[in-house]
This record gives C-alpha cells, sequence and structure tokens, in this order.
C-alpha cells in the first residue's frame, strides 16, 4: 500500500508540472499572437495573407477582410518618421511595448492588434480586434412548472449543446439548438 501511495504521489506531481508547463507554453504563445503586427492595405484584400499574419482561423480572416476596409481605425495619429513604413514599425513596437505616450486605445488589451501603414495617406492606422471565439462553456438555469433544472454546455460556432440535471447526478434533460442567423 505505500508503494501505491508513492507511485500516486509521483503521477500527481509529474501531472502538475506538465500543466504548469503547458499552461506557460499556451500563455507565451497566446502573447506572442496578441502583439501588434504590421499588415499592408493590399495585404487585407487577401484571406489567406490575413490568417497567416494574424494566426486566425479562416472565418475570422473572412470577416475582418470585409471589415476593415469598410470600418475607421481606431487610432490614427500622427508622428515625425522618415517613412510611414518606418512610423508602421515605431508604432508597432510602441504599442509591444506598452508605451504609455500612445492613445490608451493603441495599447488596450485585444486579441490582435493590426497596424497598417497607408502611403497614400501618409499615415498610420491602428486596429484594435477582438475575434470571434468559436469554443464557449456555457452554465444555465431552466425551470419547467415546479421543477428547476441546473445545466452546463458547450458551444462550437453555431452549435450548442446543454445537459441539464436536478440531482447533479445523472442528466435528466438534453438540447441542442443550431444559430440560423448572426448580427
Amino acid at each position: 500500500m505505500d508503494e501505491n501511495r508513492k507511485n500516486i504521489l509521483l503521477i500527481t506531481v509529474i501531472i502538475c508540472i506538465l500543466a504548469i508547463i503547458g499552461g506557460m507554453i499556451y500563455s507565451h504563445e497566446k502573447s506572442l499572437k496578441e502583439k501588434a503586427k504590421i499588415v499592408y492595405p493590399e495585404e487585407l484584400k487577401n484571406t489567406d495573407t490575413i490568417q497567416k499574419t494574424l494566426s486566425i482561423d479562416k472565418d475570422n480572416a473572412e470577416r475582418l477582410k470585409e471589415k476593415i476596409p469598410a470600418s475607421q481605425p481606431n487610432v490614427t495619429y500622427y508622428i515625425t518618421s522618415p517613412s510611414v513604413e518606418v512610423a508602421a514599425k515605431e508604432t508597432k513596437e510602441r504599442i509591444n511595448r506598452n508605451d504609455e505616450s500612445l492613445p490608451r486605445i493603441a495599447t488596450e488589451k485585444t486579441d490582435r492588434t493590426v497596424v497598417t501603414p497607408n502611403a497614400e495617406k501618409q499615415k498610420v492606422d491602428v486596429y484594435k480586434i477582438n475575434l470571434n471565439k468559436n469554443h464557449k462553456i456555457k452554465a444555465g438555469v431552466m425551470t419547467t412548472g415546479d421543477k428547476t433544472y441546473y445545466g452546463v454546455g458547450y458551444q462550437q460556432g453555431r452549435w450548442e449543446g446543454m445537459v441539464y440535471t436536478r440531482s447533479g447526478k445523472k442528466p435528466e434533460a438534453v438540447s441542442i439548438t443550431y444559430t440560423l442567423k448572426e448580427w
């Protein structure tokens, strides 16, 4: 029995260490994705380039391709620089350093930040992007008559499934829904 406890403790410690390492890797990769990226106006017309440059899925890349050209940038400001490209690079670096001299919206936390040099108008635009989250964990309460059920669920894209229980011991109801239209 003493040997079993040692093995269980060892396995638990190994799992904890692996979980911590995995969390650190995930956090590091996420912070790299959140850093500002320079995307040129002509690149904003190509879904594959947007997807690759910003490390996002194809659906989000399609939405950005449609929305960015028609939208106003979150920040446009002017700095003295030898070229728009140099200004874009400086802006990207300052955003990534959380430079306090920038407008607050430029350094606010979002899923992605796009810095776009606009050579025609001699300016740099900054777009702050919050992506459509594809996976969601949900919790809810449902009542029917005099009975109350507690539920947990999962949503991926337009599909959502919920499992309900009153006792917490076994599922007593299930629902599956599909979102027909989003806006």
